[in-house]
């Protein structure tokens, strides 16, 4: 999420790849036709602090690729705190008070808690001190001191967040920051793709970044596929997974990170600590729904190895490829579906 207030640290492989992950076939199995080139549209803007790729093959596909994208851009304007009339802004603005927001944000703040209490507090909104205090969301990043972090840490409890659904209103503890980023993508994907659903598109792609959302197959009726990067070398592929009907979304040290002394620090932060998530390099998750597959990412980053992949195991219509300092790891339900690289 973001304005001209946040700018990442992007390691220059993955401006290269788009993303976390890499659409392969996106613009190589075009139709070929000339009434389906009539109704194959796509088009790339940024929003949400990065590159999304929207393709729609429909009749009056160009207006439906641009209803997409102002949808997204109406979602991001909601969710994203780095902007000064968001909602989410506001309701940091005015912690400790009851302040109304949009249904959207509602609906998202909702998903937020329950997913808090999924992944263990693993994945937790409220963490937005702690980022600020790494940096992370502005040009300035730093290694913060224990006592720094022990004062931001206070104000990390997902369960603390209030929530009127009569009211449409939302209330966190005052010198609590949420941050909703680490889901608004998945979300905003997951409401550009229903929104395409609902006016009968039989074959999309929403590529957020990396948050890539699908309907249908490719035009030449098998499924899409997507590349797995090689987190210690981004601009490789090491697996190709098939996709269909379903979103895939990544969690990477190699996304957001600064080096200080030697050691690489990542956006990754484990919420019981502060600090960054050691051990695993990059998680992988293909599901129905973009948000937990953006939520569970990151509580499998921070379980670590052996905690991560139990957790995994127990998750129901979920796939994962887990990439550590110990190896590569994936689901039963991967098997014999990976291209390896």
């Amino acid at each position: 999420m973001g304005s001209k207030k946040r700018r990442f640290t992007i390691c220059s492989a993955v401006v290269l790849g788009i993303a976390v992950l890499i659409l392969i076939g996106f613009a190589v199995f075009q139709p070929q036709d000339s009434q389906a080139e009539e109704t194959s549209v796509s088009q790339t803007r940024l929003l949400m602090d990065t590159v999304v790729d929207v393709r729609v093959d429909a009749p009056g596909a160009a207006d439906l690729v641009g209803e997409t994208f102002t949808i997204m851009a109406e979602l991001e304007h909601k969710l994203s705190r780095f902007i000064e009339t968001s909602d989410v802004a506001r309701i940091n603005q005015y912690a400790g008070s009851w302040v109304e927001v949009s249904s959207p944000t509602l609906e998202l703040v909702e998903i937020a808690v329950e997913l808090g209490h999924l992944t263990q507090g693993t994945f937790d909104v409220t963490i937005g001190a702690v980022l600020d205090l790494w940096g992370f969301g502005s040009d300035f990043k730093r290694v913060p001191t224990e006592d720094e972090l022990a004062e931001a840490l206070s104000t990390v409890d997902f369960r603390q967040i209030e929530i009127d659904r009569e009211g449409s209103r939302v209330r966190i503890p005052a010198g609590t920051t949420l941050d909703l980023g680490g889901i608004a993508k998945g979300f905003i994907v997951q409401k550009a793709l229903q929104y395409l659903r609902e006016a009968d598109v039989s074959r999309a792609i929403v590529n957020a970044g990396g948050d890539i959302s699908v309907i249908g197959k490719r035009p030449d009726g098998n499924p899409w596929r997507v590349g797995v990067q090689d987190p210690r070398n981004p601009s490789e592929l090491r697996w190709i997974v098939p996709l269909e009907g379903q979103s895939i979304v990544t969690s990477g040290d190699y996304q957001r990170f600064f080096e200080f002394e030697g050691r690489r620090y990542h956006h990754i932060l484990d919420p019981r600590s502060g600090y960054p998530a050691w051990g695993i390099r990059s998680v992988t998750v293909i599901g129905d729904d973009a948000v937990v597959c953006d939520a569970v990412a990151t509580a499998i980053f921070i379980l670590g190895w052996d905690e991560g992949r139990e957790f995994a195991l127990g998750l129901e219509g979920m796939e994962v490829i887990v990439i550590g300092d110990k190896g590569e790891w994936f689901t039963p339900g991967l098997e014999g579906k990976l291209i390896a690289l």
